[in-house]
């Protein structure tokens, strides 16, 4: 029978040419369901499969991504919007610290740059959080080269996103807004980037420029937005 997707003769359950299926579901309430719960909980495919691999093999997990084995491998992309909006999320509904709480600053109208800068940071930077890999992947490409920028990108994304697991549990822990000035983030960013372009030959050249990465990373993302509102202010 031909293939309904790109018309080739074939016998089995799956086309060789494309790999579609031979017998095809209606699309009902139930498939959609079943689809996107399959898509996020099977522990072989998806979100828990990325949790799980790039917690006991972050290395093999990007490089097979990155070398083309993507089959089971929930896309960086994908992956770092969904555990951000869970932050993002879960940051809505659990109550705030005390501590964290700032003055309400009106941000078009305050004359003092610190206290908008500071609303800002604790209510408008988490949203932003997806923008620190692009920052990342710039370093990453300058001090480890052998990828090309996209590639870089996509592995700081897969880095960026399981990090940010780490601000949800202390989210649910410590009920305190931790995803910028958590330190667990960005020391677990750290380690992560040294595990895929650790060098055998130089260990410690390589743990000094993982760093160097987050720290300067952390730089741009807090001064891209401070140049972007000291310009709101002086206009």
């Amino acid at each position: 029978m031909p293939c309904v997707n790109c018309n080739i003769e074939f016998d089995g359950q799956f086309c060789p040419n494309c790999g579609e299926k031979k017998d095809i579901d209606k699309i009902t309430f139930h498939s959609i369901i079943t689809s996107l719960f399959s898509g996020l909980l099977d522990m072989d495919r998806g979100l828990l499969f990325n949790l799980k691999n790039l917690t006991l093999h972050p290395k093999t997990t990007i490089i097979n991504y990155i070398n083309g084995k993507r089959r089971y491998i929930l896309n960086p992309v994908s992956y770092a919007i969904i555990t951000i909006s869970i932050y993002l999320f879960l940051d809505s509904v659990l109550p705030r610290s005390e501590r964290t709480k700032l003055p309400k600053v009106d941000i078009f109208e305050a004359q003092n740059m610190g206290r908008k800068l500071g609303y800002f940071i604790r209510d408008k930077m988490k949203f932003l959080w997806l923008t620190y890999a692009i920052y990342a992947a710039f370093l990453t490409k300058l001090f480890f080269r052998k990828y090309n920028y996209f590639e870089h990108l996509a592995i700081n994304l897969f880095i960026l996103g399981h990090v940010t697991v780490v601000a949800i549990l202390t989210r649910l822990v410590y009920h305190k807004e931790l995803i910028i000035f958590n330190f667990l983030v960005y020391i677990y960013f750290s380690i992560l980037l040294y595990k895929v372009f650790r060098n055998p030959k130089d260990k410690f050249g390589t743990s000094i420029l993982a760093i160097l990465v987050v720290f300067v990373s952390f730089l741009f993302f807090l001064g891209v937005p401070f140049i972007f509102v000291n310009y709101l202010d002086n206009t």
